[in-house]
């Protein structure tokens, strides 16, 4: 059966767009998704925003769009909705299923276990959302998996499961040209400053490596609440704050380091769940060293093309940064296992995570919900 062209509306609650770069690139390349509409429909996000920049525009334009979605009947329209699990917003996108409109649900979260797993979220919630959960997943046209876990977990309730990865473009994140003319090794990190995201462990790794490696120098790119106080300490470590940088310079960023380090710790309610700056990195060549949290631990392979940090940073925080130094300093000290670690990498990248490799999955999955409604 002919495709015909559709209206693609992404509903989300933070709305990263490199979550969806794929969707993006498919929309340029091929001639079915006449206009992509990126709506964010937590309230709560929707106030912090507006009030944090001042637009109330933002809100009025999310408001309208969210209004419109659930009171129109066009058919040329797909739904994505990117929801965490026992979000109460769960009743909305109901209605939009009673209107047969097709909707794909998009997660990455692997812990579906309604009993066991979210025994202490459901006193957090005025209703039991479960059941409702447990119906829309049942209901939604498709369900797309960002990992193999959360699609283990979910084929279980989803009539159409998938797994289909972030992606990166290898084409923009690739290997640098020229070797370097110094011999100054750059551990980069790429993500919020913040406790969750490991940065005050990495703060404890650039104190004690700093005694003994001199040629040894930190890298941080993003912003976050600890980002003042990593400000304040780089006169007195062997740190340097980069601050935001846009995506579109991000892989000259890449290409200037040596490693990338991303040493999440896990929460009561969040872990890793993928971890976008590995494939980008990796796609760039670069060795990287990672929490073994969910995500990361099914992108790396442990010794062929990165390394997992086993140990908890909550229960043995001087083991996690030793653990830490001791992957720096193997590839600090063996420059021909970071380039053949980096290379693994890239393979892996071109293979798995690859725009174009993603959006032949996803164009895959929307043929087939188009289809079905059709």
């Amino acid at each position: 059966m002919e495709m015909y062209k559709f209206i693609l509306r992404i509903f989300h609650e933070y709305g990263d767009p490199r979550h969806f770069s794929a969707l993006f690139f498919l929309k340029e390349k091929q001639d079915i998704i006449s206009d992509i509409e990126q709506i964010v429909f937590d309230p709560k996000i929707l106030i912090y925003k507006t009030l944090k920049n001042f637009n109330f525009n933002y809100m009025v334009k999310n408001v309208t769009s969210l209004f419109r979605s659930i009171s129109s009947y066009e058919m040329d329209a797909v739904n994505i909705v990117g929801m965490a699990p026992l979000h109460y917003f769960v009743h909305y996108f109901q209605r939009l299923n009673l209107k047969k409109k097709p909707i794909i649900y998009f997660t990455s979260w692997p812990y579906w276990n309604f009993e066991k797993r979210y025994g202490y979220w459901v006193h957090e919630y005025p209703l039991d959302l479960r059941k409702p959960w447990i119906s829309f997943l049942k209901k939604v046209d498709a369900t797309v998996c960002v990992t193999k876990a959360s699609y283990k977990a979910l084929k279980r309730y989803s009539r159409n499961c998938f797994w289909i990865p972030h992606s990166v473009d290898t084409t923009l994140f690739k290997s640098r040209e020229k070797s370097k003319e110094h011999d100054l090794i750059v551990v980069l990190f790429v993500g919020r400053l913040s406790e969750e995201k490991g940065v005050l462990e990495l703060i404890d790794v650039a104190k004690k490596i700093k005694s003994y490696r001199k040629n040894i120098e930190f890298w941080f790119v993003g912003q976050g609440p600890l980002g003042n106080y990593l400000g304040k300490l780089k006169d007195q470590l062997p740190i340097r704050c980069l601050g935001h940088i846009d995506n579109t310079i991000l892989p000259k960023v890449y290409q200037e380091a040596d490693i990338l380090i991303l040493p999440s710790k896990r929460k009561r309610k969040w872990e890793e769940l993928f971890g976008i700056v590995l494939i980008e990195a990796m796609s760039c060549s670069l060795p990287v060293i990672a929490s073994n949290h969910v995500g990361p631990r099914e992108i790396i392979t442990h010794g062929y093309d990165g390394f997992l940090i086993q140990s908890d940073p909550n229960l043995d925080r001087i083991g996690f940064v030793k653990e830490i130094i001791d992957y720096i300093c193997l590839l600090t000290e063996n420059i021909d296992l970071r380039r053949e670690i980096g290379r693994r990498g890239r393979r892996k990248v071109e293979q798995l995570y690859d725009i174009r490799v993603v959006a032949e999955k996803w164009w895959k999955v929307l043929e087939r919900v188009v289809t079905l409604k059709r």
